[in-house]
């Protein structure tokens, strides 16, 4: 467990430096628009810089940055003038809402759909599984405008959060589906033996497909919880399209005002949580799986 732990801080760790050297070096000066026609002047731009944490190189300013995470603080938005940690967590759980729900949703229309029909999934449902969610926040962008659906304004309200729900469900569920039924269209030996056996036994189709279920969670929980963190990650896309104001559109709106320590610390916020999601796949999948070797 310590070592398993130790890899995983290493993870976010390399996550949060990429995310501060890219805002700082990427984003250049954001204080050259600032001021009058010829902009400021430098002992006024060096207080700013100082102020706003961004007076050091950018390796001494990314200690800086790291260890301001540690302690659960990070130095002030340029845009909003307080932290920008607080900031980025105050957005997260409406971000969390309208991609768990959609998640949920497609995670139990999955499960009956094998339970009920079995790993039958027709030709248009798997082509499906390969257009990405921001397709569908592009749809609703236009319908927002021509049909009055979500309403265009930004926010995370009922309408809102329904608006996002629907764009993961459709994004998540056909690929939940197709996976699961490739990996129950294809079991190996052991697999097909336990099923001959159930059959054997007089067991029906539908209890045939619950104990399939079991034995699949393994392999089916990781490419889960890898699905949920891609979600995750194109929220920043899908978000500033359907007007969303979650922790996507938090990271865009930062990147557009050329607000670095904003734009780290949200592109850390949600790169971290990626990471720890999909680590918790791999680790679910070692315990879960009775067929993995587990090396010591």
């Amino acid at each position: 467990m310590p070592r398993l732990l130790a890899e995983l801080a290493a993870g976010v760790l390399v996550v949060a430096s990429v995310a501060y050297l890219s805002a700082r070096i990427g984003l250049g000066n954001p204080f050259a628009g600032l001021g009058a026609s010829q902009g400021l002047d430098p002992a006024t731009e060096t207080v700013l810089r100082r102020v706003y944490g961004l007076g050091k190189p950018p390796l001494e300013g990314l200690l800086y940055f790291l260890s301001s995470l540690a302690r659960g603080s990070t130095g002030p938005s340029l845009v909003y003038g307080k932290p920008a940690l607080h900031i980025a967590l105050g957005y997260l759980p409406w971000t969390l809402l309208g991609i768990t729900s959609g998640f949920v949703i497609a995670l139990l229309a999955t499960v009956a759909w094998i339970i009920v029909i079995g790993p039958k999934v027709p030709r248009p449902i798997r082509s499906l599984s390969f257009i990405p969610g921001y397709f569908y926040a592009a749809i609703l962008l236009l319908s927002a405008w021509w049909l009055g659906w979500p309403h265009p304004l930004p926010s995370h309200d009922a309408e809102k959060v329904s608006a996002y729900s629907l764009i993961v469900f459709m994004a998540s569920w056909p690929r939940l589906l197709h996976a699961l039924a490739g990996i129950l269209s294809d079991p190996g030996a052991e697999l097909k033996g336990y099923v001959s056996a159930l059959r054997a036994m007089g067991a029906s189709e539908h209890r045939v497909n619950k104990h399939l279920l079991r034995t699949v969670a393994a392999p089916f929980t990781a490419y889960m919880l890898m699905l949920l963190a891609m979600i995750l990650e194109r929220s920043v896309i899908i978000e500033p399209l359907i007007g969303y104001t979650g922790l996507g559109r938090l990271l865009y709106e930062a990147v557009v005002s050329a607000d670095p320590i904003l734009a780290a610390t949200a592109f850390t916020t949600i790169g971290a949580i990626s990471y720890t999601i999909v680590f918790l796949g791999r680790f679910l999948e070692n315990i879960l799986d009775p067929r993995m070797v587990r090396r010591t």
